[in-house]
């Protein structure tokens, strides 16, 4: 049986060694593979909506973790030091490596990973069949602010990425905060994913700094972020207000009542930039979309 080959797998597995990537290059269903999850002394296992399964292969050693984070940080590990203090490295097409193991401190700051036990790869997707769902959400007229909600994995990223290039291509300056090189995931100046006509991005800062700069240079009517999670991040979210760009961004929640839950998303909240909301759900394999107006509570499919 011939297998299909998808672009976004084969690209994410070549920071893997050789023999492992050539292994995983023949993998059935590579297409619905979200994630790869490598643990030392254990077979890899691929996550799908259908939840993770290990794979018939031989299992992952300790060498192979420490190869394939040197692979993907191009045998320069601490070129890529910043975003180690934060676990992860971000590759080529906006696919990332997550690093677990034992962390290394300084001065009681993480500077980083050692002694590295599994690596979980995430691969990037584009899918520019969300326009039909969210274009009536987006209008016609000038951007609107709106949050995008969903637990970690179901596709905040991807959600995002549509609603800036849909935006964008309607003639609307848009400026991209990538702070982990995800959204745009540019390659030499030039976005990997397709983020519009009219986008500019920042990427490998943080969000607030990136705000800063973004505002005073680029005049977006449109200002966008993935996965509010720190104070600062909220600082960034208010600095729009002021200079009344709207803002779309993401955030870790099952849904608003959850979200108001919790004390940064409330701080968040009482800033008034945000009227609505898009909740990301999951049924079965498919993915749910739904708009939520904040202020009401009200929903509409």
């Amino acid at each position: 049986m011939e297998i299909k080959q998808d672009k976004a797998w084969q690209q994410a597995i070549s920071c893997l060694p050789p023999p492992r990537a050539a292994q995983l290059a023949a993998l059935d269903r590579q297409g619905e593979v979200e994630e790869l999850r490598l643990r030392a002394g254990q077979p890899p296992a691929a996550k799908t909506a259908e939840g993770e399964q290990p794979l018939d292969l031989r299992p992952v050693t300790a060498q192979e973790l420490r190869e394939t984070l040197s692979r993907a940080a191009r045998y320069s590990v601490h070129s890529y030091a910043e975003s180690l203090k934060n676990g992860f490295v971000t590759l080529g097409g906006g696919h990332r490596l997550g690093v677990c193991g034992t962390v290394a401190e300084e001065n009681g700051q993480v500077i980083g990973v050692r002694g590295l036990a599994s690596l979980n790869l995430r691969i990037a997707r584009q899918f520019t069949g969300l326009a039909a769902q969210i274009a009536p959400w987006i209008g016609d007229g000038a951007p609107q602010s709106v949050l995008l909600l969903s637990p970690p994995g179901l596709g905040k990223t991807t959600l995002l990425r549509e609603w800036v290039r849909l935006i964008s291509d309607k003639g609307y300056t848009v400026a991209v905060a990538d702070e982990r090189s995800e959204i745009a995931a540019l390659a030499d100046g030039v976005p990997q994913f397709d983020v519009g006509r009219c986008t500019d991005v920042m990427e490998g800062c943080d969000k607030k700094q990136a705000a800063l700069m973004l505002l005073k240079t680029m005049s977006p009517a449109l200002l966008a972020f993935d996965e509010i999670t720190a104070p600062a991040d909220v600082e960034a979210v208010s600095l729009c207000a002021h200079c009344g760009t709207a803002v779309v961004a993401s955030a870790h929640a099952a849904d608003v009542d959850d979200l108001r839950r919790r004390p940064l998303y409330r701080a968040m909240l009482e800033l008034g930039v945000f009227g609505r909301a898009v909740v990301i759900t999951r049924k079965g394999q498919e993915r749910c979309y739904r708009m939520e107006r904040l202020e009401e509570g009200t929903c509409s499919s």
